[in-house]
């Protein structure tokens, strides 16, 4: 099966249309990754936040990078920046083949600041941040949909 990896990126959204069209792209998004994810033994989280994708994706290596091809030749997808890519010790989203965090008007990282720093140890931290906000808001999210 290969060793556990994740990797945490961000991209730009590239689908042009109105909020509702953008959310019903998202959950065709989250609806094939809900499909196809669990044969590849991947689990994960999106975030929509101010105009960008937030993924964290987590699995066996071969099988993310795989996946991670898809994602870049996705035309949904643009500009994709790659926080950390790197072994993981247990996964943060066993229970989910891909959860929703949700959509944000306002991106909550410096992207920008990050992309132009090209700063490795910053983009390693922003991934951990983003890995922390996604476990965080998927929690919310689950729980209040549970409810």
């Amino acid at each position: 099966m290969g060793d556990l990896y994740n990797i945490a990126y961000i991209s730009k959204n590239a689908i042009h249309g109105n909020h509702e069209e953008i959310k019903q792209q998202i959950s065709d998004i989250l609806a094939k990754a809900q499909k196809n994810n669990p044969v590849r033994g991947i689990s994960g989280a999106l975030l929509y936040s101010g105009g960008y994708f937030c993924q964290v994706i987590e699995g066996p290596e071969d099988e993310i990078e795989e996946l991670f091809e898809i994602i870049q030749m996705d035309d949904r997808h643009s500009d994709v920046t790659v926080l950390h890519f790197e072994p993981l010790e247990e996964r943060g989203f066993s229970d989910w083949s891909m959860a929703f965090a949700g959509i944000e008007e306002n991106m909550r990282f410096d992207i920008d600041g990050i992309k132009n720093s090209k700063d490795e140890l910053a983009m390693k931290e922003t991934g951990k941040a983003l890995v922390n906000v996604l476990e965080l808001l998927v929690s919310q999210h689950q729980s209040v949909s549970k409810g």
